[in-house]
This record gives structure tokens, sequence and C-alpha cells, in this order.
């Protein structure tokens, strides 16, 4: 961040000509961090899928449920939040530290605009931190100072990667980025992980999958929905806990299953597994 000569900030790492998927998820959310660009991309994606707001609100109430029992069935006292987005309501360090205000969350993202807003948001935060860095380089993120330093990888930590694998195109590049974080990590930690899938099968969901990826590449390039196949590959070696991989809509952590995914929430997938 700069300054111009009237002491205004301004912000020469941020791209505002083309939009940006950390800035239209958080319009999707209801938030107001973004330009002109994302607004039109955003219009253009609700045309496509109307109810997607939807969707990213039961993605962060997921995750929500997930860092819950992580905390009070997994006794997991610290994070490590991977491609975390822009700050909105109810963020992971503040579902954490109303269950154990002692516990660390490190945020992990290498998005400009997301850096900005997480440096800012963390200013006052000693157990909460913010790395910038590339989630598909796991030896790096790990062996960063800040990350080194807080995080104690004897002991269990909850991993998160919402909605983000779909940023890391090809399987092995994909497979790295989580194993690469699980495999140094003690017996005991998790991986709560959602995923959009595209079956490729022909089926209306294959088509619905795939117009609303391409209403997203403006934003999201390269850009990777998997097949649940797909997704399922980068979980092994990982204890998948009830329901196992499923979609969003049927993920709950009661294991309840009387409530059949509809609409867009058969778009995404999740699973919360253990190492």
């Amino acid at each position: 961040m700069a300054a111009d000569g009237s002491g205004r900030s301004f912000l020469p790492d941020v791209d505002t000509s083309r939009p940006n998927a950390a800035r239209v998820y958080d319009l999707l959310l209801g938030g107001k961090n973004s330009f002109e660009v994302d607004r039109q991309l955003h219009a253009e994606l609700l045309k496509v899928a109307p109810e997607i707001p939807n969707l990213v609100r039961e993605n962060r109430r997921w995750l929500a449920r997930m860092i819950e029992t992580m905390v009070r069935d997994g006794g997991v006292d610290q994070f490590l939040d991977l491609g975390c987005g822009l700050p909105t309501t109810d963020n992971t360090h503040e579902i954490v530290q109303r269950l154990n205000p002692r516990a660390t969350v490190v945020y992990v993202d290498n998005d400009p605009t997301v850096a900005i807003h997480g440096l800012a948001l963390l200013a006052d935060e000693r157990t909460v931190h913010f790395v910038d860095a590339d989630l598909t380089d796991p030896a790096a993120v790990l062996a960063d100072p800040v990350v080194a330093k807080v995080l104690d990888l004897s002991r269990p930590v909850g991993v998160l990667q919402g909605l983000v694998l779909h940023h890391v195109p090809g399987q092995e590049r994909a497979r790295h980025a989580v194993d690469g974080y699980l495999s140094a990590m003690a017996p005991g930690s998790y991986l709560a992980m959602t995923h959009p899938i595209n079956p490729r099968d022909g089926s209306r969901l294959a088509e619905f999958s795939a117009a609303v990826e391409d209403a997203l590449r403006p934003a999201v390039q390269p850009s990777a929905f998997r097949t649940p196949a797909e997704v399922a590959e980068l979980l092994e070696g990982l204890e998948l806990l009830p329901p196992g991989l499923t979609t969003i809509a049927d993920s709950c952590p009661t294991g309840d299953q009387s409530a059949k995914p509809t609409g867009v929430t058969r778009l995404v997938m999740a699973v919360l597994a253990r190492k």
C-alpha cells in the first residue's frame, strides 16, 4: 500500500480491470468490498444461478459447524485457513475464539485485496495471523516464519480449504495442496474441505455446473470443477468422518440424511476428514 500527495492511501497491487474471485464471493455474501467489474460479473452469475448466494452462505455455515466439531470433539486449538478470502461475518477466528479464546488461527491467501483487508482486521490480534502466501506450495507455507512460530505441528491442526481447490488445476497439483499439509501434521489433525463439482455425465447437473463454471471463468482462471471421483482422490489416506464425502446439503454434524440436496447445493461436495 502507498499514499499519494494528499496522504490518501491507494492500492497499486490491486487489479481493478478484471473481476476478482474473492471480491465476487464477498458480493455473494452481501459484502461491499468490490469494484464495478466485480459487480458486473456478480450480476451475470445471478442470471445463470439465482440461488448461488444461498450456496455460499451454506458453505460458510457448514465450515462453521466443522470448526465447532474440531474444537469440541477433537480438542483442536490451532487452525490453518487456506485461501481464506475476504473477511466476512463469523470469520474462522471468531468462531474458534468463542469456543477457545486462547486458540491460534493462521489465515493464508495470496490475493492482494485479501491481504490488505486481512492485515487491517487482524492488526490488534495476538493469536490470529495472516500470511501472504501461495497455498499450492505447502512447504513454503509451513516454513513461513509466522506459521513456523505459532503452529505446533507435533499437535493436531485443523486445516480449512473452503471452495478453494477449484482454483488449482491438475490432479497432482491439487493433491499436493492437500497432502503436502496433512502429511506434515500430527495424527488427529483434520481437513474440512468444500469443492464445486461437475459430474461430466451428460446430466442436467453437469450442464448447470458447466454454465456456472463458464460464468465464473473471468474471475477464476484457470478453473477446475472436479468430478466426485476426482475430489475423492484428493482425500486418499485420510479417514472420512460421517457422512463422508457428500453434497453440502447432505453433510451435517449429526449425520442426519433425511434432507435431500436440492438446486444449487448439489454443486458442492463437502467432507470432514481426519489424519
